[in-house]
Parts: structure tokens; sequence; C-alpha cells
């Protein structure tokens, strides 16, 4: 049965908090571990970490986006993150799950493989 090029595939609700959550803790693991390799101190309290001004590079996030390729359920490349980077984890995350959801429409009216 010949499909209609005119009908459009419903797109399913965009995973947002689970996005958010799982991109939040490996970024945190991230900079930690980076944090320590370098010496340098860092807030206790999630919420100040989250928030604190730490230059995330573009590549270290690139890196960590693999993470969310199961959550998604296809591939996340590179242009779900900004050049340049970030200078907060909040920003990273604010960004680049505002990134995902365009990618998730894409995705799912087929214009992403």
């Amino acid at each position: 049965m010949p499909t209609d090029p005119n009908t459009k595939v419903k797109v399913p609700p965009y995973p947002l908090e689970h996005v958010q959550e799982t991109l939040l803790a490996e970024l945190i693991k991230s900079v930690k571990d980076l944090a320590e390799f370098e010496g340098v101190l860092l807030p206790k309290s999630q919420k100040e970490l989250i928030v604190k001004a730490i230059h995330i590079d573009s590549h270290t996030v690139v890196e960590i986006l693999c993470v969310l390729d199961e959550v998604v359920g296809f591939e996340v490349g590179q242009a779900a993150v900004r050049p340049g980077g970030y200078e907060s984890i909040q920003e990273a995350v604010d960004d680049v799950t505002a990134r995902m959801a365009k990618l998730w429409n894409k995705h799912f009216d087929g214009a992403v493989a």
C-alpha cells in the first residue's frame, strides 16, 4: 500500500527530563574528574557546582554525548553542542537540551538518520 508523502509522522514526546538528568550527571562527573586532575577545588554542593563559572570545552561535551544515544534512540552528533564551549554546567545542560529537542524533531521527521 503506497504511503502518502504528505502524511507526517507523529513525533513522540521529547524525553526532556531524562536528557537533562543524564547530561547533568555526566557533566558533573567530567568536571569533577578534570578538577581533581588539575588540583582545582570545586563547591561541595551540587547546586553551587552546576552554576559555578567553569569553562567547559565543547570537545569535552562532544565526548560525553554518547550517553544520550541510548536516551533518545539515535546517535547524537556534535550538532548538539555549541562551538566554543560553555561557562557553567547549567549553561551546557540548557543549551544541549534545547539543541537536542530540535534534533529529536528532525529525527522523527526523517531529516536525521
